[in-house]
């Protein structure tokens, strides 16, 4: 009789430890934001107690899952110990039956049960795991104290629910063991600080919008779209806070070939503005305007005025960078300017750099030029920053480009060896002459689209 008493405690015991595995697994693998969307459609008590203090739940679910496991091995061992009456045998035979049914039945079997149906196992184990969490009380805070004074200065992030730190940390660290090119770490941590970019960081400004007054005509709305290289154009009446609608190239374009006339209003053929407030969260605008197959938005700050324009364009280079299509002009990695002057783009490879000048540059910390630069400069590098390296180059900051108005070009060339002028040495070899900035060197940046038909 005895025998199957122990028979069944070992079983129940393996099948509590194993739905506790199954539990554990899928909520370490489900993420949050897929918790509290469940508990927003099915308003769980438990789930809700649990998002309050997820690490305690946790600790406690591992608790009486280890516990459950040492009960059921135990239970094994004195059916055995029965059966054969030798302690040593029973010890043996025990080993090997809760090392096969730990295994299978509750270490592999179980967690890939809950990884496969993570929110489904959240939602039935939710009010089990609420209750063995009531049930120890203040015993999980004590042991996450004692873990913390065992492991001084580790992280004790929230381990349960699968975090978007987490991932950015896994992707950073396939990113340094090359598991991942660079290229597809930063892809995929551009997609995550997406969520966190605001409408107002990536706009063109208004100073720097492109516009056309009401009343103009086609001709001279033509001519702007011209001159300017832009496809779309933002009409507007006395001032820029007063946009009246936006005139497309490709309207004017068949307006002015087709039945209409070139000395016609654009303000007939003006198609109505999309506003987006500026503090708005640009993820969900790339989804909206994709929604609504919508290319460019006037941005309006908190008093109904005009902050600027996105474009579609725009949101993507968050992603994915610069955009250069056939339209744009792009200048040559490095162009000679005599006297062993060249001007270089501050994207320029350094080993490519090194060899404008026959030497051999290398560094551990920095790929481009530009970077080179900022990092003997000590800071992000203006127009006129220059800077000398130990190998005799000057690097001077020319001009800036792009929506963020930062170093593009720089102006290089090496110092002659003979030349008495001494280099200031500093510990990474280069010295920071001066760091000014040209307003006349600066690009005037206009805000519209690029030429882009669709």
């Amino acid at each position: 009789m005895i025998e199957w008493s122990l028979g069944g405690v070992s079983v129940l015991f393996a099948l509590i430890a194993a739905v506790l595995t199954a539990a554990e697994a899928a909520f370490t693998y489900l993420p949050r934001q897929e918790a509290e969307i469940l508990l927003r459609k099915q308003n769980g008590r438990s789930l809700q107690g649990i998002l309050l203090t997820p690490i305690d739940h946790l600790h406690a679910l591992r608790f009486w899952r280890v516990w459950f496991e040492m009960a059921a091995a135990v239970a094994v061992a004195l059916l055995f110990n029965e059966l054969s009456n030798n302690v040593w045998l029973a010890g043996l035979y025990a080993t090997i039956a809760m090392a096969a049914i730990g295994f299978v039945l509750v270490g592999v079997s179980p967690r890939q049960l809950g990884r496969a149906y993570s929110s489904r196992v959240v939602w039935v184990t939710s009010p089990l795991v609420r209750v063995l969490r009531l049930i120890l009380g203040p015993i999980p805070r004590w042991l996450i104290r004692v873990g913390s004074a065992v492991t001084p200065g580790a992280d004790h992030a929230d381990a349960a629910f699968f975090s978007q730190e987490e991932f950015r940390d896994l992707v950073s660290r396939a990113s340094d063991a090359e598991m991942i090119e660079d290229s597809e770490a930063e892809l995929i941590h551009s997609v995550f600080e997406l969520g966190d970019t605001r409408v107002r960081s990536v706009m063109v400004p208004r100073t720097d919008m492109v516009s056309i007054d009401s009343g103009s005509t086609l001709r001279q709305a033509m001519s702007l779209f011209l001159r300017s290289g832009y496809s779309r154009v933002p009409v507007i009446g006395e001032s820029s806070d007063q946009v009246l609608g936006m005139v497309y190239l490709k309207d004017v374009a068949a307006r002015m070939h087709g039945p209409g006339s070139a000395d016609e209003s654009v303000d007939s053929i003006a198609r109505d503005v999309r506003y987006v407030p500026e503090l708005k969260n640009v993820g969900d605008l790339l989804q909206e305007l994709q929604h609504e197959s919508t290319h460019v938005a006037i941005v309006v700050d908190e008093y109904g005025g005009t902050a600027g324009l996105v474009t579609l364009e725009d949101l993507i280079e968050e992603i994915v960078g610069e955009i250069v299509d056939e339209y744009d002009t792009e200048a040559p990695e490095a162009q000679g300017l005599g006297n062993g002057r060249y001007r270089v783009s501050s994207g320029m490879d350094i080993d490519d750099f090194g060899e404008l000048f026959g030497l051999d540059l290398d560094d551990d910390e920095v790929d481009t030029v530009g970077g080179l630069m900022a990092k003997t400069l000590g800071r992000v590098p203006i127009v006129g920053s220059e800077v000398v390296l130990d190998s005799g180059i000057h690097l001077t900051a020319e001009r800036l480009e792009g929506r963020r108005n930062r170093v593009s070009h720089l102006i290089a060339w090496r110092q002659p060896e003979d030349d008495g002028s001494a280099i200031i040495g500093n510990p990474s070899g280069a010295s920071a002459t001066k760091g000014t900035t040209a307003d006349n060197d600066m690009p005037h940046k206009e805000g519209m689209t690029d030429h882009d038909e669709s």
